[in-house]
């Protein structure tokens, strides 16, 4: 008798399985809708003084004359294949998809750090004077800072750093060959206004852990073994935060990776 997979195996084949049957429906529905939606990419491309002669060309060079369901099973034989098809500006669609997401990695990757170092701050701090008037006062800052979202914060670093006191670029512009590290200023703003509100959100978190790690019994020995307090926190007290608040970390960054397309069109 065979040996049955181990339940670990099963459930993660079962998130995959569930994963690629959600991504099948989005992209069915996702491409039957750009179907029905008014508009011609063949026009698009050309222009509204393009001949209907050049127009019927261009549709059969792109394969808009063949029926949907052709053409969305010869576009997902191109995904799986790596062929992304091509843009309406002529562009292959896979060079451009990686040029924009290794942009928004970028920015998604520093604002996770500055989204760390905010709650780990914040949280500790908060957490460490708990039921104090600065614990309330950082709870305060940290709840405005979850209620607004990122494209309000982006706005308001705009008008203050950008235009008033005029130290960081209002727009992240990119030169041609370049990369966002070319320039490191337009990468600030950007930045700030994705970890403000992930960083207020993970900071509640950090602080729970906080409260609940002060009584652990590892923190209490140390403490009746006459240690420094910051000993007490750097060697006993953060370890303990940093395991219950990890999930919590990884869960941000999902939020960033998607916060920066709408953060990105802000400053472009």
């Amino acid at each position: 008798m065979s040996a049955r997979p181990h339940p670990i195996v099963r459930a993660l084949a079962r998130r995959i399985a569930a994963s690629v049957a959600v991504l099948f429906g989005v992209s069915v529905l996702l491409y039957a809708a750009t179907a029905v939606l008014p508009g011609d990419p063949a026009t698009r491309m050309l222009g509204q003084d393009a001949t209907p002669e050049n127009v019927a060309a261009m549709r059969s060079q792109l394969g808009l004359d063949r029926p949907v369901p052709v053409q969305y099973a010869d576009w997902l034989g191109g995904v799986l294949t790596g062929d992304l098809g091509t843009a309406t500006t002529g562009r292959p669609v896979g060079p451009l998809l990686r040029d924009r997401a290794g942009n928004s990695l970028i920015l998604a990757g520093f604002a996770a750090s500055l989204t760390v170092v905010i709650a780990l701050v914040v949280g500790v701090a908060s957490g460490l004077r708990a039921g104090r008037p600065a614990d309330s006062a950082l709870s305060v800052g940290a709840l405005v800072g979850v209620s607004v979202p990122d494209f309000v914060v982006a706005g308001v670093l705009i008008s203050l750093f950008a235009f008033t006191f005029e130290w960081f670029p209002p727009v992240s512009l990119i030169l041609a060959g370049g990369g966002p590290l070319d320039r490191p200023s337009i990468l600030v703003l950007p930045t700030v206004a994705l970890a403000v509100p992930a960083g207020a959100w993970a900071s509640r978190y950090v602080r729970a852990a906080v409260v609940d790690a002060r009584t652990a019994p590892n923190v209490e020995a140390a403490r009746l073994a006459g240690l420094s307090p910051r000993r007490v926190l750097l060697r006993h007290l953060l370890p303990g935060v940093i395991g219950p608040t990890a999930q919590v970390f990884a869960a941000a960054t999902g939020f960033l990776v998607g916060g920066s397309v709408v953060v990105e069109g802000i400053f472009s």
